[in-house]
């Protein structure tokens, strides 16, 4: 398929970062608000782009417009596709709309998709000042370090198909039980194949977003 991979972390753009800024604010679509450099795209109301933070510092949007400038200029991209989760949508269309406005891109060229997908969410139990059980959902950050293990996720949903299939067999009569001798290790072998399936069933039943 002729498909190569090349790897540029966030590192990669950072020389490109200042110059960025110098001339979008020569350019005025960067202005100065409460410190800040900004670009202001998309309705009124929204948050600005933020370009370089009042400290001097630059962030995610800078990254991406230089990341953005690099892949169009440099390696002459004719479609890009992001991927991120559904939180960074407004993200990306102010991205792309302050591309446009910079005039790196035009119209559909290059073509410019961002591919999101749904939030992985977890159930976090916590206590409030009374000592109340409160229970709320949360976006699992991986950089925090409280994600869940893949293998943990397997190896519990066998251990879950595994305890169904044993309080099964404990319901049966024991006329049943004494035609259907079934050995351990089929158990295990079945829970296995019915907890990964499960997974996988649910995970690609969902809707990508």
């Amino acid at each position: 398929m002729d498909i190569k991979l090349e790897e540029r972390g966030e590192s990669f753009y950072n020389p490109f970062l200042a110059p960025l800024v110098k001339e979008l604010q020569d350019k005025g679509i960067a202005v100065e608000d409460q410190g800040a450099m900004c670009v202001f795209v998309g309705k009124k109301k929204a948050p600005p782009l933020m370009v370089q933070k009042s400290d001097g510092g630059f962030g995610y949007a800078t990254t991406d417009l230089a990341a953005l400038k690099h892949r169009v200029q440099e390696v002459k991209a004719d479609r890009i596709v992001y991927v991120t989760d559904v939180s960074q949508e407004l993200h990306f269309k102010q991205v792309f709309e302050a591309g446009a406005k910079w005039g790196i891109v035009d119209k559909n060229t290059p073509q410019l998709d961002h591919m999101m997908f749904g939030m992985v969410l977890q159930e976090v139990v916590t206590t409030d000042e009374q000592g109340n059980e409160v229970k709320k959902t949360e976006k699992i950050k991986t950089r925090a370090g409280k994600s869940i293990k893949l293998a943990e996720l397997l190896d519990e949903a066998k251990e879950r198909a595994l305890k169904t299939f044993q309080e099964r067999q404990n319901q049966q009569s024991e006329l049943q039980a004494s035609k259907v001798q079934v050995q351990i290790e089929e158990f295990e072998t079945s829970a296995e194949i019915l907890g990964i399936s499960s997974i996988k069933y649910y995970d690609l039943k969902q809707n990508r977003t």
